[in-house]
């Protein structure tokens, strides 16, 4: 890795788009480049590129996927034979043969894929306790004009003082299988444990609810974990998701000084 490590982003939504601006303005990551569909007035001409193979071109130290699980399952070859890849759109995995393709991809390329915690925390320690998990949960609430129905069977109509409605209640792969844009961090979750048919999640619509909730429950011998995160939310994505993905980025550049924490 350079002495200064450059980052590269597959993506320019609002999460692509804050990280573009953090790396624009950190003293210790480099932006190697963004890979578009078609050029951004925001963006440095310079800086946009279109194509996977023009990305790693640029000799980035990690790409960034922050686009939708089909973006990551296309690209995943091209960008993990030029770097290590973090990967945003964690619900590709629910899906078997795309989650074969890419653990394949990083087993040929001899490069790491990253799964950030994103909207939640105590993903580190889900995965310290795997053999010794009986359970995990996660239960999402959110007002359903921040859920993306595009992949659902229905999408019901919902008005302001109609109360909680559970849309969803089993399996974490069948949450991340209908609402893709809307549960990675649940799907980063399940990989860390119990696996995606192991790992339980209700989603509870609430037209009064003012953020994003998610709590993580898990039970093991001798021990219960519960996690909760309560955040601002604009369109699909958490307030927390922005800050933490940085988190997530610095430590496997291993920026700055100091102590580490693992």
């Amino acid at each position: 890795m350079s002495d200064t490590p450059r980052l590269a982003v597959v993506g320019s939504g609002r999460i692509g788009a804050d990280l573009i601006e953090r790396a624009t303005a950190s003293d210790d990551v480099a932006l190697a480049g963004v890979l578009v569909r078609e050029e951004k007035a925001f963006l440095d001409p310079d800086l946009q590129v279109t194509t996977p193979a023009a990305l790693v071109a640029r000799d980035p130290d990690l790409v960034v996927e922050a686009a939708t699980p089909g973006v990551l399952v296309d690209y995943a070859e091209e960008l993990l034979a030029g770097a290590d890849l973090m990967a945003l759109s964690g619900s590709a995995f629910a899906d078997p043969g795309d989650e074969a393709h890419l653990r394949a991809a990083s087993e040929d390329a001899g490069n790491a894929i990253y799964l950030p915690h994103a909207a939640l925390f105590g993903i580190d320690g889900l995965a310290d306790a795997r053999s010794e998990l009986e359970s995990v949960h996660i239960e999402a609430r959110k007002d359903p004009a921040h859920l993306d129905f595009e992949y659902a069977a229905e999408a019901p109509d919902f008005e302001a003082g109609d109360g909680e409605v559970v849309l969803y209640e089993g399996p974490t792969r069948g949450l991340c299988e209908r609402f893709p844009r809307n549960f990675n961090s649940h799907a980063t979750a399940a990989l860390a444990g119990l696996g995606l048919d192991d790992t339980t999640s209700t989603l509870i619509a609430d037209s009064d609810a003012e953020t994003a909730y998610h709590e993580i429950t898990a039970t093991g011998e001798g021990f219960e974990l519960v996690a909760v995160r309560d955040s601002a939310i604009e369109g699909v994505t958490g307030d927390f998701t922005l800050v933490s993905t940085w988190g997530s980025i610095r430590r496997v550049l291993a920026t700055g000084g100091g102590l580490r924490f693992v």
